[in-house]
């Protein structure tokens, strides 16, 4: 029995060749959440990007695991509830003035591992010498040490607005959680030889990758989440498409790949799904559910008896 799904988003949740969730996947996350299956989502993205870009839509989610599991964080039961209700002209004095619900300073962080600060020297000083762009992401502010043209292209195959422009003397002052270079897969190599502390976090064929802590990935970020519940992850399904998404398919007790995926995430699935624009989503979720209905545990309208 599924207990809880985790959602990539980019390519999986939401297309990157529309920027748009389509409604049948929209339903389909409705109709988890009204079974009883809690619904998270697991990402290499910043929640401040969910909220600027809208990335998830104004649609509920219980967990977020993002930062490819360096930032993870669970909300109060009902907040997204009320922010479901609010949309549609419901007033919730409980919820933040922007409507952002999912802002970890009203939930519970259960893990956050800043980049050690010798680690961003070592960057900084490595940028005196190569000149590249370098995202910075701290908690509460993302921004980029200067624009390129590989910068601009990496971000417009994400339908994505470049971040503001902030000083490398910034990183050295504040906890920084993901470090995200803009340069060939290659010359990362490089780079990542001189951050030992570090891991690249590869989730597409692009210029850009993630540099996490190492030891964490959003497998990590999955097992903080299944603990704070108490749930096994045999009773856990995730949906992903990219290479960041590889090592969680194989984790959970039902990974589910895209048809959109890339080859070795299909691999690594238990499943394949239809491609992301016919509906993919939708068909991934109604597996789950059929699946629950078999063992005689879903109850429409009234939630999963566990």
């Amino acid at each position: 029995m599924i207990k809880i799904i985790f959602f990539d988003i980019d390519g999986t949740l939401r297309p990157f060749e529309t920027g748009v969730i389509p409604e049948k996947s929209r339903q389909a996350i409705r109709a988890a959440r009204e079974s009883g299956i809690l619904t998270c989502i697991a990402t290499g993205r910043h929640w401040l990007e969910l909220h600027t870009e809208n990335l998830i839509d104004h649609l509920p989610f219980d967990a977020f695991v993002t930062l490819d599991g360096n930032y993870c964080y669970i909300l109060p039961e009902g907040s997204s509830t009320r922010q479901h209700s609010r949309i549609f002209g419901s007033a919730s004095a409980a919820l933040p003035a922007d409507d952002c619900y999912f802002d970890p300073q009203y939930g519970t962080v259960l893990h956050k591992s800043p980049i050690p600060q010798h680690t961003i020297r070592t960057l900084a000083d490595f940028l005196s010498e190569h000149s590249f762009p370098v995202i910075f992401e701290e908690e509460r502010r993302i921004y980029v040490n200067y624009v390129n043209d590989d910068l601009r292209r990496s971000f417009d195959a994400i339908h994505s607005p470049i971040p503001e422009l902030g000083l490398i003397e910034d990183a050295l002052e504040n906890p920084i959680y993901m470090l995200i270079p803009i340069l060939p897969y290659a010359d990362s190599l490089h780079l990542s030889a001189r951050l030992p502390e570090c891991q690249i976090v590869r989730w597409s064929d692009g210029l850009s990758f993630d540099l996490t802590p190492r030891g964490i990935d959003k497998v990590y970020g999955v097992d903080r989440v299944l603990q704070h519940y108490g749930i096994d992850r045999s009773e856990t399904a995730a949906i992903g498409d990219g290479l960041n998404d590889i090592d969680m398919l194989r984790h959970v007790g039902l990974g589910i790949a895209m048809g959109n995926a890339k080859d070795e995430c299909k691999q690594a699935a238990d499943y394949v799904a239809p491609h992301i624009l016919s509906d993919g989503l939708s068909h991934a979720v109604e597996l789950i559910l059929e699946r629950n209905r078999r063992e005689g545990r879903y109850a429409p309208g009234t939630g999963a008896v566990f």
